[in-house]
C-alpha cells in the first residue's frame, strides 16, 4: 500500500503540472499581416512568404491563462532559414500574463523551407516542452534588364557583358540613356548597387539603394555620356543583386567637336601659340606701337564657333577684327591683329581672350615712368592718378606739410613742367623751380602744407602736369580759453564820462586769437542813447590776444575808450574769440556791465540870448539822466537901484521836455537838451542884472548856474 502510493503521487502530480501547462495559449503574427493568429503545440506556424535574400518576421504571444506562474526556458529553432531575433527564455510569466518570442525567416533557396521552434515552461520543479512546426515559402525574383537610347530610341534589352553605345557626342555635350531593370519573377527581389565606371559616364536619377523591386515592378535610372575630349570613350555598368551575382554592361561611346589651334605671326616668324601660354611682344618706344597677327583654326571634325576676341591691359588693343561670334567650320580660320602701344615705360602686361580662352600677354614700354607718392612722417605711401592725400589733423591755427615724391623708375629722363594746388588752407611752400627734370632711376620731393582755418573737412587739389591727387584735411577743435577778465571797467559812469576798459586771459593761449567786443545798452527809459559806443566809432571793436599771451590789444592799445553817454541805463560789454574762423568763446560769453545811474538833471550853460526893451531870453544847456525834467526856477537879481516885483519864476516844464525827449532829434542827444525861456519884464529889462537857473525832475534838484544880464 505503501509502494502504491508513492507511485498514485507521482501519476497524479505529473498530471497535475501537464493539465497546468495546457492553460496556456499561442497567437503569431508575421510581418506581412498584423492579424493575430491561434496555434496549439503541435501545430504549424507560417511565415509570409519571402523573396531570397530578404527577411520576414514572425512574433509568438505565450499567455499564461492559468493561475501559477511559469517560466520560459530552452527555447531552441532549426531550419537554415530562420533565427530567434527575440528571446524570452528565462522570462517569468505569472497568472494573465504574456511573453513574445519572434524569429526571422531569411530564405536562401525558392519554394518551401521548414525548421521547428520548441522551449520548455518549467513550474514548481516541473517541465512541459512545447513544439510547433515552421514552414515558409522562398520566391525567386527574375530580373530583366533594358535600355531606350534618348530621345527617340527604341526599348532594347540587355544582359551582362552587353554593350550599350552612345551615339557620337560633341565634347562637353551629353547623351542619355534610360535603363530599365524589371524584376518578372515570383517574389521580390533586391538591388544593392549600381555603379559607373569611365569619366565621361554618369549615373543620375536613382532611388536610394539597395532597392526592393516586387514582382511586376521596376527602377528606372539614367546614364550619362558627357565626353570631354574627342576620340572613343569607354566604361562600364554593374549592378549588384541581393542572392545572385552581379551583371556587368559595357559602355562605349565617342567624343567628336571642334579643335581650335591658334597662331602669332611676329614679323616674318610664325609660332603656335598654346591656350594660356604668354605671349611677349617686342619691347616698344611709348608713343610707338607694334602689331602681331593671331590666327584662329579649326582642326576638328565638328564647326567651332569663336564668341568672340578682346583684350585687358593697357597699351593692348585689337585691330581688324572679325564679326564675332564666328562660325568656323572644320579647316577653317580667321586672322586679327593684336597691337601693342605701350601707356608707360618697363613692363607691360595683358591679357587676349579668344572665345573663353585666355593668352597672357606681355611687353615691355621704352621711355620714362613717373611714380608718385606722399611721405607723412615715416611713412611713404605711393598714390595713383585721382587717388587721395589725407593730411593728419590739424590744430585750427596751424600749419601741417607733408612731402610729394615722384620717382623715375623708368629708362629715359623725364620732365616735370607743372606743379599747382587749389582748395582753402593748401599751399606750395618752397616749390623748386620748374620745369624738373628727373633721370632715369631719380627721385625729385616738395612739400605740400595745410592750414587749418575750421574744423570742418577741406578738400582741394594737387595738379603735376597730367597726374592729379585729392587733397584732404580737416582742423582739430581749438583748445578751450581760460577765464576772461575785464579791467579798467568803473562799476558805475557820470553822464559823458570816457573811461576805458580792456580784456585779459586767465593763462596764455598757444595760438593767436582774435576777437569782438560788442558794446549794448540797456535804457533805463525805453530810449537808447546813440552816443554810446567806443571811442573808434560804433559798438564793437576787434581785438587780438598774439599767441602765448593774455591781454588783448586793440590796435596796439590794451585798452579802449569809450562814451558812456548821458541817459541812465547799463552799458553791457561781451567779448567773443575765435581761432582762425573757429569760435572758441567760452559759454557763456564773458560781459561785464557799466551802470549809468538816473539823476537830477545837471546843468552846463546858462546863457542870454535875444533880448528887447521889455524881455530876454535864457538859453539852458544841460542833462538829465532820466530823461525827465519836471520845472525850471528862475532866480532874479535886480541892478543897482532898481526894485524887482517878482524875483523868483519857477515854470512847469514837464510836457515841454517830454515832447523833446520823444523826437527823434531829441533821442540822437540822449538827454541832453537847450531850453529856450522867454522872460517878459513889466517895466525895463535892464531892471534885472542876473538870473540863476535851477532844475528839477524826481530825482532832485539840478545845480545852480547864474548869468549877467549886464
Amino acid at each position: 500500500m505503501t509502494r502504491r502510493a508513492v507511485v498514485l503521487t507521482a501519476v497524479l502530480f505529473g498530471v497535475a503540472a501537464a493539465a497546468q501547462a495546457q492553460n496556456f495559449t499561442y497567437q503569431y503574427r508575421t510581418s506581412a499581416n498584423s492579424t493575430l493568429t491561434t496555434v496549439t503545440s503541435g501545430s504549424d506556424i507560417t511565415a509570409p512568404p519571402t523573396g531570397l535574400g530578404l527577411t520576414s518576421t514572425v512574433t509568438l504571444v505565450i499567455t499564461n491563462s492559468g493561475t501559477g506562474t511559469w517560466t520560459l526556458t530552452q527555447d531552441t529553432i532549426s531550419g537554415a532559414a530562420y533565427k530567434i531575433t527575440q528571446d524570452p527564455a528565462g522570462t517569468a510569466i505569472p497568472p494573465g500574463s504574456a511573453t513574445t518570442l519572434t524569429f526571422s525567416f531569411t530564405p536562401a533557396t525558392t519554394g518551401a523551407n521548414s525548421g521547428a521552434l520548441s522551449f520548455v515552461l518549467t513550474a514548481n520543479g516541473q517541465s512541459v516542452p512545447q513544439n510547433f512546426l515552421l514552414t515558409g515559402t522562398g520566391q525567386q525574383p527574375n530580373f530583366i534588364t533594358s535600355y531606350i537610347l534618348q530621345p527617340n530610341g527604341n526599348q532594347v534589352a540587355i544582359s551582362s557583358g552587353g554593350t550599350i553605345t552612345f551615339p557620337a557626342t560633341n565634347t562637353n555635350s551629353t547623351a542619355t540613356a534610360s535603363f530599365i531593370i524589371a524584376n518578372n519573377g515570383t517574389g521580390p527581389g533586391v538591388v544593392n548597387s549600381v555603379t559607373a565606371s569611365g569619366a565621361a559616364f554618369l549615373i543620375s536619377g536613382l532611388t536610394l539603394l539597395p532597392a526592393t523591386v516586387q514582382p511586376n515592378s521596376n527602377i528606372t535610372f539614367t546614364i550619362s555620356f558627357t565626353p570631354t575630349a574627342r576620340g572613343a570613350a569607354s566604361g562600364t555598368l554593374t549592378i549588384a543583386f541581393a542572392g545572385s551575382a552581379p551583371i556587368t554592361i559595357n559602355l562605349a561611346g565617342t567624343g567628336t567637336g571642334a579643335s581650335l589651334t591658334y597662331t602669332a605671326t611676329l614679323g616674318s616668324q610664325s609660332s603656335p601659340l598654346a591656350a594660356g601660354a604668354t605671349l611677349t611682344l617686342p619691347a616698344t618706344n611709348l608713343g610707338a606701337s607694334y602689331t602681331a597677327a593671331i590666327t584662329v583654326i579649326n582642326s576638328g571634325d565638328a564647326n567651332a564657333t569663336v564668341g568672340g576676341l578682346s583684350v585687358v591691359g593697357a597699351g593692348f588693343s585689337i585691330a581688324n577684327a572679325p564679326p564675332t561670334p564666328a562660325t568656323l567650320v572644320p579647316g577653317g580660320s580667321l586672322v586679327f591683329n593684336l597691337v601693342f602701344q605701350p601707356q608707360a615705360a618697363g613692363p607691360a602686361t595683358g591679357t587676349l581672350l579668344i572665345g573663353s580662352v585666355s593668352f597672357p600677354l606681355s611687353g615691355t614700354g621704352v621711355g620714362a615712368s613717373l611714380q608718385y607718392a606722399s611721405v607723412i612722417g615715416p611713412a611713404t605711401t605711393p598714390l595713383a592718378n585721382s587717388g587721395t592725400v589725407v593730411f593728419p589733423n590739424t590744430n585750427v591755427g596751424s600749419t601741417t606739410t607733408i612731402a610729394i615724391q615722384i620717382t623715375n623708375t623708368g629708362n629715359a629722363t623725364a620732365t616735370i613742367s607743372g606743379i599747382s594746388v587749389s582748395g582753402t588752407g593748401f599751399s606750395l611752400p618752397g616749390l623748386p623751380q620748374l620745369p624738373l627734370t628727373i633721370k632715369a632711376g631719380a627721385s625729385v620731393q616738395f612739400n605740400v602744407a595745410f592750414q587749418a582755418t575750421s574744423t570742418a573737412a577741406v578738400t582741394g587739389t594737387l595738379q603735376i602736369d597730367s597726374f592729379a591727387v585729392n587733397l584732404r584735411g580737416n582742423g582739430n577743435p581749438p583748445p578751450a580759453v581760460s577765464a576772461v577778465s575785464f579791467s579798467n571797467l568803473p562799476a558805475t559812469a557820470n553822464p559823458l564820462d570816457q573811461p576805458s576798459v580792456g580784456l585779459t586771459l586767465a593763462q596764455p593761449y598757444p595760438m593767436d586769437l582774435s576777437g569782438t567786443l560788442t558794446l549794448t545798452f540797456a535804457s533805463g527809459s525805453f530810449a537808447d542813447d546813440p552816443n554810446i559806443q567806443f571811442s573808434t566809432g560804433g559798438r564793437t571793436v576787434n581785438f587780438t590776444i598774439p599767441a602765448n599771451t593774455t591781454t588783448a590789444l586793440f590796435n596796439g592799445s590794451n585798452k579802449v575808450q569809450f562814451q558812456a553817454g548821458t541817459v541812465a541805463g547799463t552799458i553791457t560789454f561781451t567779448a567773443s574769440l575765435s581761432v582762425a574762423s573757429v569760435p572758441v568763446t567760452p559759454n557763456p560769453a564773458p560781459s561785464a556791465q557799466v551802470v549809468i545811474n538816473p539823476a537830477a538833471p545837471v546843468l552846463r550853460t546858462v546863457q542870454i540870448g535875444t533880448t528887447t526893451a521889455t524881455s530876454f531870453e535864457v538859453l539852458i544847456t544841460g542833462l538829465s539822466t532820466a530823461r525827465d525834467v519836471s520845472q525850471i526856477t528862475l532866480q532874479f537879481t535886480p541892478a543897482p537901484n532898481a526894485n524887482l516885483q517878482t524875483t523868483t519864476l519857477t515854470i512847469n516844464s514837464e510836457a515841454s521836455f517830454s515832447t523833446w525827449y520823444q523826437s527823434q532829434t531829441g533821442i540822437s542827444f540822449g538827454s541832453q537838451f537847450t531850453a529856450s525861456v522867454i522872460v517878459n519884464v513889466s517895466g525895463a529889462a535892464n531892471a534885472v542884472q542876473s538870473v540863476s537857473v535851477t532844475a528839477a525832475n524826481s530825482h532832485g534838484t539840478s545845480n545852480a548856474v547864474s548869468v549877467n544880464l549886464q
